[in-house]
C-alpha cells in the first residue's frame, strides 16, 4: 500500500532529524512515536496512526518553536505528516462522502513548495537531472554514496554539514574534512550541498578552490 511506504519514508526522515535534537525528552518522544506510527501503519490500525500523526505535529511544531528542529526540515516534515494523516482520514472515511477508493498517491503527488526549484541531484554515472519532473519530498534511501538524493534528504544532509561547520576548530572546515566527517556522502554530492550552502547565504568559501580554501558560516 501506497501509504506504508510514505510512512516509512516519513519514519526514515523523523529518525535522521532526532540526533540534532539537544533535549533527550523531546528526542525520545519523536523517536518513539515515529516507530509507533510504522508499526501502526503496518498494522493497518489506521485510527491510532491519525492521532500519531497528530501528536507528531505538534512535537515538531515544538521543535521548530523552541529552536530544536532546523525550520526548513520542520516545515518539510509538517507538510508530509498533514498530507499522510490526509491519506489516513480518507482511508478511514473522516473526510470523504466519496464511496470510490480515495486516490491516494493523488495526495503526494506535489513537492512541497519550499522544494519545487530543487532538482533530484543525479549519481555519477548520469549526466542531468529533469528538473520538471516530480519527486517526493523524503527519498528513503538516502544513505547511498552516489549523490542521488533530493528533497528531505538533501535539506537533512545540509543541516548536519552547516552543524558540523559550526562545531569545527575556528569555526571553519576544509572539504577533505567534511569528506571524512560522511563517509557515505560522495565528494560531488558534497560539492553540490556546499555550493548549494553558499548560494543560500549560509555560508561562504574562504581562498581561490585549492586544497587551503576552506568553508566558514556567514555571519
Amino acid at each position: 500500500m501506497f501509504v506504508n511506504q510514505k510512512t516509512q519514508e516519513i519514519t526514515y526522515a523523523l529518525v535522521r532529524i532526532t540526533p540534532y535534537v539537544r533535549r533527550q525528552e523531546l528526542r525520545q518522544r519523536i523517536e518513539r512515536l515515529a516507530f509507533q506510527l510504522l508499526e501502526e501503519v503496518s498494522s493497518e490500525n489506521f485510527e491510532a496512526a491519525s492521532k500519531t500523526v497528530s501528536s507528531l505535529e505538534s512535537f515538531i511544531s515544538l521543535g521548530k518553536a523552541i529552536y530544536e528542529i532546523e525550520p526548513v526540515n520542520a516545515k518539510i516534515i509538517a507538510g508530509e505528516l498533514r498530507s499522510l494523516g490526509s491519506a489516513l482520514k480518507q482511508i478511514l472515511g473522516i473526510e470523504s462522502d466519496n464511496s470510490e477508493a480515495p486516490d491516494i498517491a493523488h495526495v503526494f503527488s506535489k513537492v512541497p513548495a519550499v522544494l519545487e526549484n530543487q532538482s533530484a541531484f543525479n549519481s555519477d554515472t548520469n549526466n542531468a537531472a529533469n528538473p520538471n519532473e516530480e519527486k517526493s519530498a523524503i527519498l528513503p534511501n538516502s544513505g547511498n554514496s552516489n549523490g542521488n538524493s533530493n528533497g528531505m534528504a538533501a535539506t537533512i544532509r545540509q543541516s548536519a554539514i552547516l552543524e558540523k561547520i559550526r562545531q569545527s576548530a575556528n569555526g571553519q572546515i576544509q572539504l577533505k574534512d567534511l569528506i571524512a566527517a560522511f563517509p557515505e556522502v560522495s565528494e560531488r554530492t558534497m560539492r553540490y550541498d556546499l555550493q548549494k550552502l553558499c548560494n543560500q547565504g549560509l555560508i561562504e568559501r574562504v581562498g581561490t578552490g585549492g586544497p587551503g580554501s576552506y568553508y566558514v558560516l556567514k555571519s
